[in-house]
C-alpha cells in the first residue's frame, strides 16, 4: 500500500519520530493515523522498559509564568547533551505549559493530562524516549497560585524559561502589578541564589530548630561565660543561623544592608499598597527535596 506523503508528514509532527518509523507504523496499520501513533507509542513503551534502570542525572527545570499563578517541573534525561536537544526542550516546554494550564499540582496529574494528539503526557514522554533514544523522567512539579496578589518566577541560566535551579514566589497586594512582578522577580532570584528552607521563623521545622539551638548553647557554655553573656552570645548565634535559613531574615543579595522583609516594606511604597510575601517554591535539578 503506498502512503500519502501528507499522512506521514502528520504523523511525524505528532510523534517527532523519523520519517521510515511513521512510514513503516502507516504501512502496518494500513494508513490509520490513529492506530499508527498507539503503534508507535508501543514501540516507545518497550524501549522505555529497557532503559527503566538506568540513571537519570541531568536535565532541565521548566517555568510557565502569568500574572497569579506560575509552575516549575523537572524533566530528567541521562545526559547534558540530550538536555540541550531541541526536542527535549520542546517536550518540557510543552509539559510546562499543559501544567499550567491545568493546574496541575502533582506530577501524577501531570501525567495522566492530555497531550496533544498523541494521547497523555505519559504516552509523550515515552514517545520522548524512542525518539531521544534516553530515558526520561517527569520527577517534580511546582505550582503556586494568588488570589489577591501576583505570583512571579525566575530561573537561572534562563533561556525561554528553561535551566538547573527555578523558583516562584507568592505577593499579596492590590499594588501596581508590574512592579509587584520586577518585586517578586528579584525575592525569586534571592530564593534561588540563597535556597532558603523556610519562609519565616515560625515555618522552621521545629525538632530541627530545638537541635540548633542545644548545639549552640552546648558550644557557648564550654566558654564560661557569665549567663548573662552567654544568652547574648546564643541569641546572637541564632540571628545568624536565621539569616541563613528564613527568606525573609536573610540579607537580600543586591543590597546587604537590609533583610528580605525591609525590601519588601520598602517595595510597598513603589506599589502604593501593602505587600505580603506568603509563599514560595524552590526547585533544584536533581535534588530529594
Amino acid at each position: 500500500m503506498k502512503m500519502n506523503p501528507d499522512s506521514i508528514k502528520e504523523l511525524r509532527n505528532r510523534t517527532g519520530l523519523g520519517l521510515s518509523d511513521c512510514k513503516k507504523a502507516l504501512e502496518e496499520c494500513n494508513g490509520d493515523i490513529r492506530r499508527a501513533i498507539d503503534r508507535l507509542c508501543a514501540i516507545g513503551l518497550a524501549k522505555a522498559d529497557k532503559r527503566f534502570d538506568r540513571v537519570t542525572s541531568d536535565g532541565l527545570i521548566a517555568m510557565h509564568l502569568a500574572e497569579n499563578r506560575g509552575v516549575l517541573i523537572e524533566l530528567n534525561c541521562e545526559t547534558d547533551f540530550v538536555a540541550r536537544n531541541e526536542k527535549f526542550i520542546e517536550l518540557i516546554s510543552n509539559l510546562a505549559s499543559i501544567a499550567y494550564q491545568e493546574r496541575c499540582t502533582s506530577v501524577d496529574e501531570l501525567k495522566n493530562a492530555k497531550y496533544g494528539g498523541i494521547g497523555t503526557v505519559q504516552e509523550a514522554i515515552i514517545n520522548g524516549i524512542s525518539v531521544l533514544s534516553e530515558k526520561l523522567e517527569l520527577s517534580k512539579l511546582c505550582y503556586l497560585e494568588a488570589q489577591n496578589g501576583i505570583v512571579a518566577g525566575y530561573v537561572h541560566g534562563n533561556v525561554c524559561g528553561l535551566g538547573k535551579t527555578g523558583a516562584l514566589v507568592a505577593l499579596q497586594s492590590s499594588g501596581d502589578k508590574s512592579k509587584l512582578q520586577e518585586a517578586g522577580r528579584q525575592i525569586a532570584m534571592q530564593v534561588v541564589a540563597m535556597k532558603p528552607e523556610a519562609l519565616s521563623i515560625d515555618d522552621l521545622d521545629q525538632a530541627k530548630l530545638n537541635n540548633e539551638r542545644f548545639i549552640i548553647e552546648k558550644q557557648v557554655k564550654s566558654l564560661n561565660k557569665p549567663e548573662e553573656v552567654t544568652k547574648k552570645i546564643v541569641d546572637g548565634r541564632m540571628a545568624k543561623y536565621y539569616e541563613e535559613v528564613v527568606l525573609l531574615e536573610q540579607k537580600f543579595i543586591r543590597d546587604d544592608k537590609m533583610k528580605i522583609s525591609d525590601f519588601i516594606k520598602v517595595s510597598e511604597s513603589s506599589v502604593n499598597s501593602t505587600v505580603k510575601l506568603f509563599d514560595y517554591k524552590l526547585l533544584i535539578l536533581g535534588s530529594r527535596d
